[in-house]
């Protein structure tokens, strides 16, 4: 059985209608190593060691450019099950992948889209390194809703870090592991944006937000939201070159952080 424990990230994935440019921008501004494309089109980007940083793949029909954040399980047909009988609804798989584990895309009953993965027991994730996931953040107008859903779904534990009305932001933490995987964000989202995951990539804190800005902008990258300072690092939210909104986190020095983010 994988290491990798059930509700905690497992893999992120880019999808994109120019993986050649999608490449090109990631690889420049983190450094990325990619796989050549195996026979599906799936191409994977690794830290040194191997271990998998994140998936390139291309677009469905006309979907627009997006991050998709997976969710580890250890039983996927369980989840697919759950997932429904929660008020979700399973978009694509399970399939399995040779090699690497088993896959599907859900939507929760907030209209997020999730990934769920099944790993294989050699299949190794890499976070935190720059260029790697840092934060996963479900933004949603139905906050409650959401903690519901994956509590049920993937027995993660929800703490609301907010006054749960001005500022309503929870807190995930997988069942058997005290550090939080990803966090919550109840918000009014603008007209025909749907609920979605906004992924965190970790910024090398040599190099710092401000200059990992001014390099992805020069890329040809738009800056969604200018870097700022909150207790777990510097952040910025940016859209790619083909148009995939992502953001950048430069982490706090540990004795700076607190629980609010």
């Amino acid at each position: 059985m994988s290491t990798i424990v059930p509700g905690a990230p497992a893999l992120i994935d880019l999808q994109t209608p120019d993986e050649d440019a999608s490449v090109q921008f990631y690889s420049a501004l983190f450094g990325w190593k990619l796989d050549e494309q195996n026979p599906s089109g799936y191409r994977y980007a690794r830290a040194e060691g191997g271990s998998v940083i994140a998936g390139v793949r291309a677009a469905y029909g006309d979907a627009a450019p997006a991050w998709m954040l997976y969710l580890a399980t250890n039983d996927i047909a369980a989840t697919a099950r759950r997932a429904a009988v929660d008020g979700g609804s399973v978009l694509h798989g399970p399939v399995a992948v040779p090699g690497q584990g088993s896959v599907m895309i859900i939507t929760d009953p907030t209209g997020a889209a999730t990934g769920i993965w099944q790993p294989e027991p050699s299949f190794e994730f890499a976070s935190l390194a720059p260029g790697s996931l840092a934060w996963a953040e479900l933004l949603t107008a139905d906050g409650k809703s959401a903690d519901n859903f994956y509590t049920s779904l993937l027995g993660v534990s929800v703490t609301q870090i907010g006054d749960g009305e001005h500022y309503d932001y929870t807190i995930w933490n997988p069942a058997k592991q005290q550090a939080p995987i990803g966090g919550r964000l109840h918000t009014e989202l603008p007209s025909g944006v749907p609920a979605h995951w906004r992924i965190y990539l970790a910024v090398d804190p040599a190099i710092g937000t401000d200059r990992t800005v001014e390099a992805a902008t020069a890329l040809g990258a738009a800056v969604i939201a200018e870097p700022n300072e909150i207790p777990a690092g510097r952040i910025a939210v940016l859209a790619d070159p083909i148009g995939a909104q992502f953001a950048l986190l430069t982490p706090a020095p540990r004795d700076r952080r607190s629980a609010r983010v």
